[in-house]
């Protein structure tokens, strides 16, 4: 998994890239880590160049779900592509998080 950070004011996108399991999860946590020092109200994951994600990865999003809320942080998921968008629709997934498809 990779990702690239976009800040504009108090929203926060992640685009994430490669498969979301649970080898991202050391990498993960550290994007959690600094949301509530960053002054972040906002943050939207960009899942549209993420190519695969399993159960473990469906983890890690409950995880920044709950680190979200209680920051005080509207999340919410955008773009999931292929595999990614059959797992979070098959799972209404986007039934526990918000998600633009």
């Amino acid at each position: 998994m990779d990702y690239t950070v976009h800040d504009s004011g108090t929203l926060r996108e992640l685009e994430m890239r490669g498969q979301i399991n649970f080898e991202a999860d050391t990498d993960f946590r550290a994007i959690l880590a600094g949301w509530e020092k960053a002054g972040i109200a906002d943050c939207v994951l960009n899942l549209s160049a993420v190519d695969y994600m399993d159960s473990a990865g469906l983890g890690l999003l409950v995880m920044a779900n709950i680190a979200a809320r209680q920051a005080g942080i509207t999340f919410r998921l955008k773009h999931p592509r292929g595999q990614v968008r059959d797992l979070i629709e098959i799972s209404e997934f986007h039934t526990i998080i918000p998600c633009e498809f």
